[in-house]
């Protein structure tokens, strides 16, 4: 028995079988370099923050803990959140700039 979809072979059956890109169920196949390079910029920002606000709250306990005092948290900026979102940064663009090229490199505008 055939069923309706071997039987259609037209253009829209080969753009339907071909896989978009995603993150999380979101289509970034089409996306400009520009998009991309902010989408990065966002991903190593957001990291960034989440990691300054664990980095502070582990702080804390440690303080708690040993009964010392870090009033400074740049020890929370400089040794943990600057280089977990640069390193966030940094993967994310080599990610989306790679995926761009590939796309640009094959021709499948």
């Amino acid at each position: 028995m055939i069923s309706a979809q071997n039987v259609s072979g037209g253009p829209s059956s080969r753009v339907a079988e071909q896989k978009e890109t995603t993150i999380f169920s979101i289509p970034i196949g089409r996306l400009g370099l520009f998009s991309r390079v902010m989408m990065s910029g966002a991903c190593g920002f957001i990291v960034f923050f989440v990691t300054f606000v664990l980095a502070i709250i582990g702080v804390a306990i440690h303080d708690s803990v040993t009964g010392t005092s870090l009033t400074n948290l740049n020890i929370a900026y400089l040794y943990f959140a600057a280089p977990v979102g640069i390193v966030a940064m940094l993967a994310s663009l080599t990610y989306l700039v790679g995926a761009w090229a590939r796309r640009k490199l094959s021709n499948a505008e």
